[in-house]
């Protein structure tokens, strides 16, 4: 199993569980408790209505289904890069100087990135995330996305439901000079939870974004700093690289990616912009360009003659600053 031993990241790894955990347990012990209470319960562990054993296992699906794209995006391989060589066909072939085998660096393919927490080079390496305590790249992208849009629906299902919670009290309420207290420790553990709740909608939603538009562009976060991109086609074509081909698993948290192409170009974009300061590495947490290593037998780089026969559309206005996507 694959799992990255790193302090700071594990602690916010578990602070996504207790999270979760928690806000589960202040939905099932209080909300749907007052809006589905019964006394003569179908299923005598659950005190709800009918409907609300309905909603009690649509909630938990909703739950479940973001706890374990959390735990596979958190122990899948990202995409470490497993040919130490090239093709001999490959031409321009550029080594990492810190991946080693024995005493020879290993290929570095095009659109491939070191991490210096993960310690590999790893394939279309987006960002390493340490909510996720992984990198987030070619193998666990879908993953990462199934996480981030499994959480934000379940966070705005929470929100409907505490807000419908509190309706309801207000509304059995025969008068209010009359009214009894729902209990300070229930109102608390509500607040917190729909604090949380907003919070996780606001900063999940423009990470999902970003990775819709990341798929769009065929751009990682990395070459979005680098002005670069893969291979551009239509945004079902990038869409099926990352979730696969066959629609019916795209829901499901494990990997359905077909296998990774080490040789795929990484295109510069149209302006030509320079990229990079250290500091902009030092954020992406990737190794610089020092320490690339380029073939001894490399002919005059052909990148920008590359561009421009496969062409390059400006980015988004969110993620890169203005533009359109490609169509």
């Amino acid at each position: 199993m694959w799992f990255i031993f790193d302090v700071f990241g594990i602690a916010l790894g578990l602070l996504t569980w207790l999270l979760i955990g928690f806000t589960d347990w202040v939905v099932c012990k209080h909300t749907l408790a007052t809006l589905f209470a019964s006394t003569e319960p179908r299923i005598p562990w659950l005190p709800y209505t009918d409907a609300g054993c309905i909603v009690f296992f649509l909630y938990q699906t909703l739950i479940f289904f973001s706890f374990i794209s959390h735990v596979q995006a958190m122990t899948t391989d990202p995409g470490t890069v497993t040919l130490s060589k090239p093709p001999q066909e490959f031409q321009n072939a550029k080594w990492c100087t810190i991946c080693r085998v024995g005493q020879e660096e290993r290929w570095k393919p095009p659109r491939a990135h070191h991490c210096k927490t993960c310690k590999r080079c790893i394939f279309r390496m987006d960002h390493h995330c340490p909510w996720v305590n992984n990198c987030v790249g070619y193998s666990n992208q879908k993953l990462f996305i199934l996480f981030l849009g499994y959480t934000a629906i379940s966070a705005i299902v929470t929100v409907i439901l505490l807000v419908s919670s509190g309706v309801y009290w207000l509304w059995s309420q025969k008068s209010m000079a009359h009214a009894s207290s729902p209990g300070s420790f229930m109102v608390i553990c509500s607040g917190v939870v729909a604090l949380v709740c907003l919070a996780a909608i606001l900063f999940v939603s423009d990470f999902l974004q970003e990775q819709v538009e990341s798929i769009q562009q065929n751009s990682t976060l990395v070459e979005t700093y680098q002005r670069t991109h893969g291979e551009r086609t239509n945004f079902w074509d990038h869409w099926k690289s990352v979730f696969g081909r066959d629609w019916w698993l795209w829901p499901w948290p494990f990997r359905s990616h077909p296998p990774a192409d080490y040789g795929e170009p990484a295109h510069p974009d149209q302006d030509g912009t320079p990229w990079g300061s250290r500091e902009e590495e030092d954020s992406l947490g990737i190794a610089g360009t020092e320490y690339e290593e380029a073939d001894s037998t490399m002919a005059e780089d052909v990148s920008a003659t590359a561009g421009a026969r496969h062409g390059s559309a400006p980015r988004p206005r969110h993620r890169y600053g203005g533009g359109d996507a490609p169509e």
